[in-house]
């Protein structure tokens, strides 16, 4: 069963999802990062290459020709039926086919818009009767 895992009140929503990224990757785990657009994967790309001076996660378009051998893509359009089991979901929607995954990760900032769309995926995801799991991040 998939599980979701909302990481709630975070201040920095960028830089942690950075931080996050590096955390799965180390555990050896694939995964797959959805943007809202292709600016956003532009900038979040570009991100993963600096958000800590010494960390190195490799990552590319999951349309790219080293795709399948590297362990964290990056797309703008909604995922596909193949691809990694783990998704860092940074669009503002779920996904339309959530039980592929094994596991879902939300970041959700403190701003009244953030926590909307949140609301709304949380709804979905609860439809669907997924396990969920809260991280409240706001004293860290």
């Amino acid at each position: 069963m998939t599980r979701i895992d909302f990481y709630t009140r975070v201040d920095a929503p960028a830089l942690f999802a950075c931080r996050l990224t590096q955390t799965v990757y180390n555990r050896g785990e694939r995964l797959l990062v959805w943007l809202e657009s292709e600016a956003a994967l532009n900038d979040f790309s570009t991100r993963l290459w600096s958000f800590d001076d010494v960390a190195f996660v490799p990552h590319c378009r999951c349309d790219a020709p080293e795709s399948a051998a590297t362990p964290v893509w990056l797309t703008a359009e909604a995922p596909q039926e193949n691809g990694p089991a783990v998704l860092l979901n940074l669009s503002p929607d779920a996904p339309s086919a959530p039980e592929r995954f094994e596991r879902i990760l939300e970041i959700v900032g403190n701003d009244e818009a953030s926590l909307a769309m949140a609301r709304e995926r949380f709804k979905i995801y609860r439809e669907y009767g997924f396990a969920i799991e809260h991280h409240d991040m706001s004293n860290r």
